[in-house]
């Protein structure tokens, strides 16, 4: 079954996004994530899926959810990424127990190394889905968690839990709030006390801060990844006629 699972997944690329999808219902079909596509949308980027022996093909956009509803995207396959790819199935069901064994796969932090990981349903998600007790990283978003009795679909990994996120994210974008104003200003002049450079010494700041944020997010794991239940991207799927 694990094997099953990694031959339907892919990873997705979209500028300078990277996350996960599977082949759903049939094999010309991806699953993934709204966020991970979301620079074709902005900046009309290009979107490509990539298996684990490095084929490739580009993807076109079939139907999106609203930006901030069910975060899924449905694409559809340019050409076939070669024979004997899986594709899997849905499991219908509205409410997953906890202790439920999943199990979820995909390229974890962007790279092109697939994993399959097992976990177990821990609990609810508002009524979106489910957290799962396993190891989420950055990269696994769009990626299938199945049920490992049946091997079929129940949901969609959609972010990782990370404590402290949201700070993270403030350092992030006043680092980078930092580094604009910098380059403004840059041909300004400088100011120098003591023989030090302090436009030169933010510059170095905010450098060392985007890198620690980057570095944070990269290897930060609480062990626990949140997944959106599989019915609202089947429901889209039956409008289209799958």
């Amino acid at each position: 079954m694990f094997d099953r699972l990694a031959n339907a997944t892919v990873r997705i690329v979209c500028g300078k996004w990277s996350g996960s999808g599977f082949h759903f219902l049939n094999e010309e079909l991806i699953l993934t994530n709204y966020h991970i596509v979301e620079p074709h949308l902005t900046a009309g980027e290009r979107i490509t899926a990539y298996t684990e022996d490095k084929a490739s093909t580009e993807l076109e956009v079939l139907r999106l959810s609203p930006k901030d509803e069910y975060d899924f995207a449905i694409l559809k396959l340019r050409r076939a990424l070669g024979r004997n790819r899986e594709v899997l199935e849905p499991k219908q069901v509205d409410y997953m127990p906890r202790g439920t064994e999943v199990a979820f796969s995909g390229f974890p932090h962007g790279t092109s190394d697939l994993l399959v990981h097992r976990a177990f349903v821990s609990g609810p998600f508002c009524d979106l889905g489910f957290h799962v007790d396993g190891s989420v990283n950055g990269g696994n978003s769009g990626g299938p968690i199945v049920d490992v009795s049946d091997g079929k679909v129940v949901g969609v990994v959609t972010v990782r839990r990370m404590i402290g996120g949201k700070d993270l994210g403030e350092i992030s974008a006043e680092s980078k709030d930092l580094q604009r104003y910098l380059d403004s200003i840059a041909g300004s002049g400088c100011v120098k006390l003591m023989g030090i450079d302090f436009s030169e010494f933010a510059r170095l700041v905010a450098r060392s801060l985007q890198l620690m944020d980057a570095v944070i997010n990269d290897n930060a794991n609480s062990g626990i990844g949140i997944g959106f239940h599989i019915r609202f991207a089947l429901q889209a799927c039956r409008e289209l006629g799958y």
